[in-house]
């Protein structure tokens, strides 16, 4: 999924606004630093997960002799695919 710059801020932006509205954080740095760092992580994972993506395609494009004679549909393959590369490097999803 493709999120623009300008929804990850909202995203972020939103999320804290509504944890410290119910006192689920108590910050000690002020709301902007950490909602920095909260774009970066957020940002960072993306990225991940978008690697994780290219990766299973390369894999796939090198093995599509043998999935063209399987009769499973490609995007199951690559959300299995997907999973377990997910699983081995500790990527939550």
């Amino acid at each position: 999924m493709k999120v623009r710059e300008e929804q990850l801020h909202h995203i972020c932006r939103t999320l804290l606004s509504r944890w410290k509205e119910k006192g689920m954080i108590r910050p000690k740095v002020s709301l902007e630093v950490l909602l920095a760092k909260m774009i970066g992580e957020v940002s960072a994972d993306i990225k991940r997960e978008e690697a994780l993506d290219r990766e299973v395609e390369a894999l796939m494009e090198k093995h599509s002799r043998e999935l063209s004679q399987s009769q499973a549909s490609a995007h199951l393959m690559f959300q299995k695919i997907k999973e377990r590369l997910a699983k081995e490097r500790g990527i939550v999803l």
